[in-house]
């Protein structure tokens, strides 16, 4: 294979990966922002046919009856658990919950450590947020088997004394319901959260005691994150993930988009993992940087999965409160029946983890760790866990420097000098390999002539040339396929590294590592123009522009074939080799985040400087050479001959 045709062949690879790495994070995407919908996660009952308890089928149809069963209602009030306040102020909360008496639910979450990077007036996040009069933790519905009735717990207004502070410095509220059959006291529920200082993770236990004078067969549905805000009109990703322990203590997990659930028929996919002896451990909602992790408490001391909790779980649209094109999804989990008898009580426990997908948080948290939190981190590289592990590997280097250097586009330039120190080696080679194939060039055009009609043979005597001048096809691509790896790896980094988000390289410009550089805001843009709109988005970039200079100056100081002048198919190819690169990275990476390009700009950059040091270095080489041998006569065959020194100068 030609050098042309090579070269040609890896540039080509390496574009289609870009596009599908840029496409496929939804950049060129152009969705309109439509009201709220929710999608749910439900865990099936699976109950022994001893216990005659209806399968989730027959409880999920269950019709909902207010008639015979009722519940006294209160006053809808809202309560705050937490705080947003500057921790310089005093404030111990990194979380702030707003929760209301309907449904016993966190109508929102807000973050005191992250803000929603409005450049103007930055506010503390809020994460979540109430769908369609749906909010997060809500108890939806308390199925009564006996009965073959199912209460709808979201509508009721629970009764609640409001926020309690504990000795230990968390806070705590809770919620209480009774619910009557026949005007006689049946069951109560009792619905408590638990926030503790400096933790994203809160405690929801649900107390179910039976009042009646007869056993009781139970269970009850409660969603989990509901109203995830969006973290990038373009680049994000809604995503509900299910946590399975396996029989060897392994995590494994299920992870569906919405864009999959939007394509399955009747908008329902089936979760059970494969294995049957895999036991569900918890569900995730998330969106690009944050995740809201639902996780029932084991009721034994060996942490193993809660028995109430089915090892089968069931994406599913809702009908009622589903709106099409929207992007806001939720959890919900049915519970196992259980059968809890008069006068006696049995609780729920959960653990609820609202916060970032912070790698460093989810390896360092002994709890976090066992349960695999780190697996809801969304790469979104290709070659599965290969580069997701080079992801990883290149987010603990950089959070390692960050302790000395806190500056994470400084850290992505030192990245680029030590990335390139260490593949100098093979860059020098590459560049010796290129020049001396581009003076091969006329001995190459003959071979071709020679045996246009003999490939194998052709291919044959160009190897033989190459070898006899040591040059080689290979090494001139080598340095890019190194580099690959790394941009592809460091463009994962740099979309799921929360590390990157609002970091900044400079105050004016580049304030944001995870989304592109903005200079300037475009007058009058949208995101709605056609193809501008889509392209271009609503600000101008510069560090693209910068990029694809950089990229074009690369292009130019390759070497070229002696051949090319002669021949204008050659330079016409040529030609377009050297603006095919940089106008396709140019399209592709102009709204890609900052980090990235800044990355890709400063190791091009280097790159430039590096060629033209080693390209002097081989001039100056080979014009010693030439100087140290001289041509002898023809008798001598032609052959070069080392110059006589002169004799010194002496003087009388």
């Amino acid at each position: 294979m030609g050098i042309k045709k090579l070269s040609t062949f890896f540039v080509s690879v390496y574009l289609i990966i870009c596009a599908f790495l840029i496409f496929n994070s939804g950049l060129f995407s152009n969705q309109p922002d439509t009201e709220k919908g929710i999608l749910s996660l439900a865990a099936e009952v699976n109950l022994p046919q001893t216990n005659n308890v209806p399968q989730m089928s027959a409880a999920a149809d269950m019709p909902v009856d207010v008639s015979q069963i009722t519940a006294t209602s209160a006053e809808q009030e809202v309560f705050t658990l937490g705080s947003v306040l500057n921790a310089k102020d005093g404030n111990p909360y990194v979380i702030e919950l707003k929760l209301t008496t309907k449904g016993a639910a966190v109508m929102s979450a807000r973050f005191r450590d992250y803000d929603d990077r409005n450049p103007k007036n930055p506010q503390p996040l809020e994460f979540l947020s109430p769908v369609e009069n749906t909010n997060t933790l809500a108890s939806k519905k308390l199925f009564l088997y006996d009965l073959e009735k199912a209460f709808p717990l979201d509508r009721l207004n629970w009764q609640s004394t409001g926020t309690i502070k504990n000795a230990d410095g968390s806070e705590s509220i809770s919620f209480c319901a009774t619910i009557l059959n026949n005007s006689n006291d049946f069951i109560k529920l009792t619905k408590t959260y638990t926030l503790e200082p400096e933790t994203y993770l809160m405690n929801c236990d649900i107390a179910i005691a039976n009042l009646s004078d007869t056993g009781a067969r139970i269970s009850f549905e409660m969603l989990g994150g509901v109203g995830i805000s969006k973290e990038d009109t373009r680049m994000d990703s809604r995503t509900i993930t299910a946590g399975f322990l396996d029989a060897q203590g392994k995590v494994e997990t299920i992870k569906k988009s919405v864009k999959n659930l939007a394509e399955a028929p009747g908008g329902k996919i089936l979760l059970s993992h494969k294995n049957i002896d895999c036991k569900f451990l918890w569900a995730a909602t998330s969106n690009k940087y944050f995740a809201s992790i639902i996780r029932p408490v084991p009721t034994d001391t060996n942490n193993l999965p809660a028995e109430w909790i089915s090892n089968k779980s069931a994406l599913y649209f809702d009908p009622d409160i589903l709106v099409k094109n929207d992007e806001n999804i939720g959890v919900s989990i049915q519970t196992q029946a259980v059968s809890v008898l008069p006068k006696q009580e049995f609780a729920y426990k959960f653990q609820v983890y609202l916060g970032p997908k912070d790698r460093t948080r989810f390896e360092g948290v002994a709890l976090y760790k066992s349960l695999g939190f780190i697996k809801v981190i969304d790469f979104r590289a290709c070659c599965g866990n290969v580069f997701s592990s080079l992801s990883l590997f290149i987010l603990g280097v950089m959070s390692r420097l960050y302790d000395f250097i806190p500056n994470y586009g400084v850290i992505i330039i030192i990245f680029v000098v030590v990335v390139r120190i260490l593949l100098h080696p093979i860059t020098k080679k590459s560049q010796i390999s290129m020049m001396k194939m581009s003076k091969l060039g006329p001995k190459a055009e003959e071979i071709k002539e020679k045996y246009a009609n003999n490939k194998t043979e052709m291919n044959k005597q160009m190897m033989a040339l190459y070898r006899e001048h040591g040059a080689s096809p290979i090494l001139g691509c080598l340095p890019m396929l190194f580099q690959m790896p790394i941009w592809i790896a460091l463009y994962s980094a740099i979309y799921a590294g929360i590390e990157f988000r609002g970091a900044a390289l400079l105050p004016f410009w580049i304030t944001d590592l995870s989304s592109p550089d903005a200079l300037f805001a475009l007058p009058g843009a949208t995101e709605n123009l056609p193809i501008i709109g889509t392209f271009i988005g609503t600000s101008f970039n510069l560090l693209p522009i910068l990029l694809a200079a950089a990229m074009f100056a690369q292009q130019k100081m390759m070497p070229t074939s002696t051949t090319s002048s002669s021949n204008p198919q050659v330079a016409q190819q040529q030609k377009m080799m050297m603006w095919m690169m940089p106008v396709m990275l140019f399209i592709f990476l102009y709204r890609a985040p900052s980090g990235l390009n800044l990355y890709i700009m400063s190791s091009t950059t280097a790159a430039v400087f590096e060629q033209y040091v080693i390209r002097k270095h081989i001039r100056e080489k080979e014009s010693a050479e030439e100087a140290f041998l001289v041509p002898t006569t023809s008798k001598a065959g032609g052959k070069l001959k080392k110059k006589k020194p002169k004799p010194p100068i002496r003087f009388s």
